[in-house]
C-alpha cells in the first residue's frame, strides 16, 4: 500500500518507520528540515512542506495513495489545515491524529475517515501490559 504522512514528529516517524518495515511505500511530509533529514533514507520520498497551504499539498501524488495519514501532534489548527486542504483535494482516504476529546470533535464534523488519539491507544495496551501477570517480562 501508499501511505502519505503529514507530520513526522515522534508518533509519524515511527508510524513511517513501521509502515515501510512492513513493505509498504510511505511519503513523509513535515515543516522541520530537521525532522526530514533524520528519516529520508529510511522511507520512500520526504518532503519539506507546508502542508497546511492546499497548493503545496497539490504537487504531491495524492491520487496514487491509499490513504493520507495527518500525524500532527503539536498544533491543532496546523492539523485542522491539513485536514480541511486534503478533503477540498479530494483525497479518497484521510486518517487524522486527535490532540483531544475537542479536537477530535472538530474532526469527526469534517467527516474524515478514522480519527485516533495515539496517547489513549497507548494507556490502554499499556494498562493491559501491567494488568498481565508476565508484565516483569516485557520488553
Amino acid at each position: 500500500m501508499k501511505f502519505l504522512i503529514i507530520g513526522l514528529g515522534n508518533f509519524g516517524r515511527t508510524l513511517a518507520e513501521e509502515l515501510t518495515d512492513r513493505g509498504h511505500d510511505v511519503i513523509g511530509v513535515d515543516l522541520d528540515r530537521h525532522r526530514i533529514e533524520e528519516i529520508k533514507d529510511r522511507i520512500s520520498v520526504a518532503y519539506i512542506m507546508d502542508a497546511t497551504e492546499q497548493t503545496a499539498l497539490q504537487a504531491l501524488p495524492l491520487d496514487e495513495m491509499d490513504c493520507v495519514i495527518v500525524a500532527v501532534g503539536q498544533s491543532m489548527e496546523h492539523s485542522l489545515r491539513a485536514v480541511a486542504s486534503l478533503k477540498a483535494l479530494s483525497v479518497k482516504k484521510i486518517y487524522s491524529r486527535a490532540l483531544d476529546r475537542m479536537h477530535e470533535s472538530i474532526l469527526k464534523a469534517m467527516d474524515i475517515d478514522k480519527i485516533f488519539i495515539p496517547e489513549c491507544y497507548a494507556a490502554r495496551i499499556f494498562a493491559g501490559k501491567l494488568s498481565d501477570s508476565t508484565f516483569d517480562d516485557m520488553q
